[in-house]
C-alpha cells in the first residue's frame, strides 16, 4: 500500500518567500500577522494538498495560536472532512518556560493525516526547538519529523540523539526535517550511521532561500528497504522561504 508524506515550513503563514524585498517590505508580519494574510496563505498551502493528495501532511513553523497570530490555530484552516485527524504542539516542549513567553508562545509542529494513526510526541534533550513526532504508518513504518537547531553543536547533538531514536525502532523508517544543515549533508553523517539509511534529496537543488543565498536544509531520509521504491518531489512554496518535499513510497 503506497503512501504520500508531504513536509513543508511554513513560515507560520507570514506570506514571506525569502526575497529581500519581502524581507523589508512584510517585516511587520514577525510581531502580528493579520488574520486575513494568515486565511490567504493557508489556502495556497491547501491548493498544494489537493493538488498532491499526500496521505500525511507534516508541518514545522505553523502557529497554534499565539498573539503574533491573532491567536488563530491555523491547523484549524487546513483540517477538513478528509484531513479529519489532526495535531500540533508547542515546539519548545510545555514543560520549558520559554514555551510561554511572548514571542515562542504559539510556534508549533503540527500535522493532518487521512486517517487516525498512532503517534507519539517526542522531545529532544539538546536545544530549544525540541518537538519530534513519531508516528505509525501502514506496513510497519515509522515517520519521524522535526525542526532541528541552528546552532551546529546543538544539532550535532541532535542528531546523535535522532540516531539512538531509530536504532530503536522496528521496521522502515521516514525521517523527515528542516535540518538546518548550513554546513551540507556531511553534517548527516550520524544518521546514515543506522538503518541503512538514505538521502532522497540531491544536494543541488536548495530547499531555502534569503536573498541570494540558496542551501538544502529541507530533507528525507528513507532506510534501506524503503530505498528502492521511494521517490522526492520538490515545490514550490512562494509564500515561504523554504521548499516543500512530497515523498511517495
Amino acid at each position: 500500500m503506497g503512501q504520500k508524506i508531504l513536509f513543508s515550513n511554513l513560515g507560520y503563514a507570514k506570506g514571506i518567500n525569502g526575497s529581500l524585498s519581502h524581507h523589508i517590505r512584510f517585516f511587520g508580519r514577525h510581531f502580528y500577522n493579520r488574520l486575513v494574510i494568515q486565511q490567504h496563505i493557508l489556502r495556497q498551502v491547501k491548493d498544494i494538498i489537493v493538488a498532491e493528495a499526500p496521505d500525511v501532511c507534516c508541518f514545522v513553523e505553523i502557529d497554534g495560536g499565539s498573539l503574533h497570530s491573532a491567536y488563530h490555530n491555523q491547523i484549524s484552516s487546513l483540517s477538513d472532512d478528509i484531513y479529519h485527524f489532526n495535531d500540533i504542539s508547542g515546539k519548545y516542549g510545555d514543560d520549558r518556560w520559554i514555551s510561554k513567553a511572548m514571542f515562542h508562545r504559539g510556534k508549533s509542529n503540527g500535522f493532518l493525516a487521512r486517517q487516525k494513526l498512532v503517534f507519539e510526541r517526542l522531545y529532544f534533550r539538546n536545544g530549544t526547538k525540541r518537538l519530534i513526532y513519531k508516528i505509525s504508518l501502514p506496513d510497519d513504518i515509522t515517520l519521524l519529523f522535526a525542526h532541528f537547531s541552528l546552532n551546529r553543536k546543538t544539532r550535532a547533538r541532535q542528531m546523535h540523539e535522532v540516531r539512538d531514536l531509530m536504532e530503536a525502532c522496528q521496521g522502515e523508517i521516514i525521517l523527515m526535517a528542516d535540518f538546518n544543515i548550513m554546513g551540507g549533508f556531511g553534517e548527516l553523517a550520524p544518521l546514515l550511521e543506522t538503518k541503512a539509511m538514505k538521502i532522497l534529496n540531491e544536494d543541488h537543488l536548495p530547499t531555502f532561500t534569503f536573498h541570494k543565498y540558496q542551501k538544502t536544509l529541507d530533507g528525507c531520509l528513507v532506510s534501506s528497504g524503503l530505498a528502492e521504491r521511494a521517490r522526492i518531489k520538490i515545490i514550490d512554496q512562494p509564500f515561504s522561504d523554504h521548499k516543500a518535499l512530497l515523498v511517495e513510497i
